[in-house]
């Protein structure tokens, strides 16, 4: 047999699957806590799970797809290698802020044609390098209009990779699109990373290599492809967004459709995209996050701080809310914490503190007394934390702000719960998520079982919301918290507020919901939107699926420019070449994309692979607006898709 294993690290479990490759179906699943200190834990205990199931050949699992958040939470983390930033003909605006510890500026550049602007200066370079280098552990080298002429930049690396012998990350390989700020973000941000996702590969192959699997391995990108283990190595900030994009590829692979509207509802947040006809819809700006926007090509998505764990509260209205922070529910706290029970009765509340991770190495003596009070007095109350800890004044801040830090975690009451209530999540404490509801309800006289059933219909009038809000979010309109909005997006969402009226939205695309709560919380669509709702087996580990079940994907821009009645080629890796007339130019545009991303997929190892070429002219206007015959420019995008290798 042909087997696929798929592994997706998510913000609460880390899922696996095992697939027959040819037929597509799910032999065994398995799931694991994520372990933020080592996240190959978390995948060896997913792997070792599914294993446990059902007598598997290992031999016969031929290939191996990893989607996982350790870039994206690395970076809102600030988490990685110290970056040293070189740039050649420019220097930073006033606002400009870069994930660096040094940069230097130096003479140099092009311009947009890929002409000299000016010379670079090697002794210049030399002392800058000599300047930053014994800092760093990577450098970043973004030359002016380098992706128009990137010899410069070459030539500076060239100048580093001889005396020092750390990683060089040119700005021109990140993109090929305009932009210096974006893109030197964008490769200062994969220096930083560039340890990070190096160490948690190799010890993901070291443990696939102790229980004897040889197969090939590929990790997911956020654009909705896989690349080759060698090239996440080198190209981690590749795989920022790559959990939901396998969400998405995933839903659509186990709902057999070529266009949908994946709702992946993980524990911590709910993620929205579209897929068409086979493609996932992408970012043009590129990906976001936090504060850095990138050139990384990455998928649309909406995100909502709303999921299986989501914080059930009381507003200062008296209105129940979901979120926006994450809890540890009570039902699966009680499983970790046998004294849970008997605290939660004791001080009539449900929450509750306990540690999540191993403090930092910039750790405060402030941070430390408060950790350490609650680790060794967990699950620890509010009571316990304000009474215990003498040699710190304001403690509520400081377990505040370890909370905010990822550090402490919050006991609490969630849907989660209201599952395990229900008799939905047997692998929760149902004990404990009744004496949670028990203790809320009574503050505002709802028995356990109705404030349940309030929780779900709330869960589900927001992810119905959240597809209405991204809906008008994609038609350019602007958000914001007006109270008709409000009223009017939860009445489409068919949460029954506009009492006069019966208002369904209709979708346009199949509803498909992925995540482990999708039964429970995307199912009820069907009957609240007049549109189609798809809840497949195995929806709960959609991501593995489509991390195994994906193609491998590249792409090259090549773009054509008139100056001086002749043509400009400019494509990446290459100097500016001259023609003479349109015809040639846009041939060999076409003939130098198709040549460049065929040269790419074989990095990966590829098989099978497609090439799809798009020519996209732009000619000038004349005063009334109609367009001449006369050039403007033309883009050239060749799209190559290929199969991962299967391991012999």
């Amino acid at each position: 047999m042909n087997l696929g294993l798929g592994i997706d690290t998510g913000g609460t479990f880390t899922d696996a699957a095992i697939l027959d490759l040819d037929t597509k179906k799910v032999l065994v699943k398995g799931k694991s806590s994520t372990t933020y200190h080592d996240l190959s834990i978390g995948i060896m205990g997913a792997i070792d799970n599914a294993l446990a199931q059902q007598v598997i050949d290992i031999n016969d699992i031929k290939v191996v797809g990893l989607s996982t958040t350790l870039a994206t939470n690395s970076i809102l983390e600030g988490r990685g290698g110290e970056v040293g930033l070189i740039g050649i003909g420019w220097k930073p605006d006033k606002d400009w802020e870069f994930p660096t510890k040094m940069a230097r500026y130096i003479k140099g550049g092009y311009d947009s044609m890929g002409g000299l602007v000016e010379p670079l200066d090697e002794a210049e370079a030399e002392s800058v390098i000599d300047e930053i280098c014994p800092h760093v552990d990577a450098v970043v080298v973004s030359g002016k209009f380098s992706v128009a002429n990137s010899v410069q930049e070459s030539t500076v690396t060239r100048m580093i990779r001889q005396k020092y012998k750390i990683p060089v990350v040119m700005a021109s390989h990140m993109s090929s699109e305009l932009g210096i700020y974006e893109r030197t973000v964008t490769a200062a941000l994969n220096a930083r990373l560039l340890p990070v996702i190096q160490e948690f590969l190799t010890s993901v192959e070291k443990a696939l290599n102790d229980r004897r699997i040889d197969a090939s391995v590929y990790v997911f990108k956020g654009d909705g492809g896989l690349m080759s283990l060698d090239v996440a190595k080198v190209m981690p900030v590749e795989t920022i967004l790559s959990g939901p994009a396998a969400s998405l590829m995933g839903g659509m692979a186990l709902a057999g459709v070529d266009s949908c509207v994946v709702v992946d509802v993980g524990g911590t947040s709910t993620d929205i995209a579209y897929v068409d006809e086979g493609f996932p819809r992408l970012n043009e700006e590129g990906a976001m996050v936090g504060n850095w926007r990138t050139k990384v090509h990455a998928i649309d998505i909406w995100t909502a701080a709303l999921g299986g764990d989501s914080v059930l509260r009381n507003d200062d209205k008296g209105e129940l809310t979901l979120g926006p922070d994450r809890v540890l529910p009570v039902s699966v706290a009680a499983k970790m914490y046998p004294t849970l029970k008997e605290r939660m009765e004791k001080y009539n509340t449900v929450t509750f503190f306990v540690t999540s991770r191993p403090p930092a190495a910039n750790f405060s003596a402030k941070d430390h007394s408060v950790y350490n009070f609650v680790k060794n007095n967990a699950p620890c109350s509010m009571y316990d934390a304000l009474k215990g800890i003498d040699d710190v004044v304001f403690v509520r801040d400081q377990l505040m702000s370890l909370k905010s830090r990822g550090f402490i975690l919050e006991v609490g009451l969630s849907p989660t719960d209201a599952m395990a209530l229900k008799g939905l999540h047997p692998d929760a404490d149902r004990e404990a998520a009744e004496l949670g509801f028990k203790i809320f309800g009574d503050r505002i006289s709802e028995l356990p079982m109705e404030l349940a059933d309030k929780v779900f219909e709330l869960a589900v009038t927001r992810i119905g919301e959240e597809l209405i809000r991204k809906g008008i979010s994609d038609t350019g309109a602007k958000l914001n918290g007006d109270q008709a909005f409000v009223s009017l997006s939860r009445g489409a969402a068919g949460d029954g507020t506009l009492k006069d009226f019966d208002i369904k939205a209709r979708p346009k695309y199949p509803i498909v919901g992925v995540g482990a709560p999708a039964h429970v919380l995307v199912k009820p669509l069907r009957d609240r939107m007049d549109g189609k709702v798809v809840i497949t087996d195995n929806h709960d580990v959609g991501n593995a699926v489509g991390a195994v079940l994906s193609q491998i994907t590249e792409s090259v821009l090549v773009q054509v420019y008139p100056k001086d009645l002749k043509y400009i080629v400019i494509g990446p890796g290459a100097s500016p070449m001259q023609y003479s007339t349109v015809e040639s130019a846009r041939s060999a545009a076409v003939s130098y994309a198709e040549y460049n991303v065929t040269e790419k997929m074989k990095r990966h190892d590829a098989v099978d692979v497609r090439v799809r070429t798009k020519v996209e002219e732009s000619k000038f206007c004349d005063g009334y607006g109609q367009e001449m015959k006369f050039i403007n420019w033309i883009n050239v995008r060749a799209v190559a898709t290929g199969k991962p290798r299967l391991k012999d």
